[in-house]
């Protein structure tokens, strides 16, 4: 999974995980998937959300997905791209 958005507990007691993947023409789209109930915490410190900022060079608004223990980016990508990984800007 790319980017995992949620970790939640459905009717009879499963738990899944809802993240964004690439299908077979590489696009992005939404899946779930029942994960282990150990795993639960794992999952739920790797999720990412979606977030906006102001860039400091250029002042456009742009958004990325920030994990928990990832840091703000103050500046675009357009203006600095070796700043962000693979799977921060969407």
């Amino acid at each position: 999974m790319k980017t995992i958005i949620g970790v939640s507990k459905k009717h009879n007691s499963i738990w899944r995980v809802y993240g964004y993947d690439y299908n077979e023409d590489d696009n992005l789209v939404l899946v779930t998937k029942k994960i282990n109930p150990l795993l639960v915490w794992f999952y739920k410190l790797k999720k990412k959300r979606l977030h906006n900022n102001i860039c400091e060079i250029c002042y456009k608004e742009f958004s990325f997905y920030k994990g928990r223990f990832d840091k703000m980016p103050d500046e675009c990508f357009d203006c600095n791209p070796d700043q962000f990984g693979d799977d921060s800007v969407y």
